[in-house]
């Protein structure tokens, strides 16, 4: 099972489907291959038709958070949440091909991407593969936005954890890392940003301003 994973609030905006398609996309991802998450979203599903068959509108705007989850705690999960989206990694919906044999895009020595913003018509997102050669070293950056990404194949680690196939990691502009992959195999993860990364190194940051969407 995966060891990091959507905090409460994006699950509960992804069974609403209130989330934006990119970041949709990456927890759809996330659920193929977490059986956790399924079962909270089946959860938040299934409390979400229950308040609205009985509940009248004003009181689902003035139920407090705290009464919403302790609701949520009281909620069966079905069989259903077990096996849902088990199958059919979501991903393969957008995809050429098969993952192992897509046409990367070099973009350096140890970094190759594939894009998928143009496939998802998604503006103001920009949603790729990206796969890191085993022991390469992602140069370090920081965001001046949000950062979803999600492991397919293989982990990395940075300067706060060591991440693995199936994991669900969030950045934003309070981190700064420097991702490097595992010395065993390649990492290929989907990652979907809503503003562009900035290079914090002293070299790297010459390419600051052709990063530009």
């Amino acid at each position: 099972m995966s060891g990091y994973h959507p905090d409460e609030i994006t699950l509960m905006d992804y069974s609403a489907g209130t989330l934006p398609m990119p970041q949709s996309l990456a927890v759809a991802v996330h659920l193929f291959m977490c059986q956790h998450c399924r079962s909270q979203v089946k959860q938040f599903n299934n409390l979400g038709g229950a308040l609205l068959s009985q509940a009248e509108p004003r009181e689902l705007e003035v139920q407090g958070f705290d009464d919403f989850m302790a609701d949520m705690d009281k909620a069966p999960v079905s069989e259903a949440a077990k096996t849902h989206a088990r199958h059919v990694n979501p991903l393969q919906a957008f995809l050429p091909q098969p993952l192992d044999r897509i046409d990367w895009h070099k973009q350096t020595r140890d970094i190759h991407e594939y894009d998928l913003t143009k496939v998802l018509e998604a503006k103001g997102f920009r949603i790729a593969l990206q796969k890191i050669r085993a022991g390469a070293r992602v140069p370090e950056h920081s965001h001046k936005g949000q950062e979803l990404t999600v492991i397919l194949q293989g982990g990395f680690s940075d300067e706060l954890g060591v991440y693995h196939a199936g994991d669900f990691i969030s950045r934003d502009p309070s981190h700064s890392h420097t991702p490097t992959a595992l010395q065993n195999e390649d990492c290929i993860c989907l990652t979907v940003l809503d503003a562009p990364i900035y290079f914090v190194g002293r070299f790297y940051r010459l390419l600051n301003p052709f990063l530009r969407w």
